[in-house]
């Protein structure tokens, strides 16, 4: 598995691990506030101790891509 999906557990925590991901990863939003990341992207929140937890099969089941919507670092 290559993405996890993942539900930031508070206001505060998706504010700050939004501009994480987007500032040094990449990011895709999906509708209900779930959000596609790099596997690789959940040490970066956990060393910057934004709290989320993984989507279920039940969250992702009615989940859809927000178009026009994905953020990817600058190069």
């Amino acid at each position: 598995m290559r993405n996890a999906y993942i539900k930031f557990l508070s206001n505060e925590d998706s504010v700050l691990g939004f501009y994480e991901l987007v500032t040094h990863s990449q990011v895709t939003r999906l509708s209900n506030d779930i959000y596609c990341v790099p596997w690789s992207s959940l040490a970066l929140l956990d060393s910057r101790q934004v709290e989320y937890s993984f989507a279920t099969e039940e969250d992702l089941t009615n989940a859809h891509p927000i178009w026009g919507f994905a953020a990817t670092k600058s190069r």
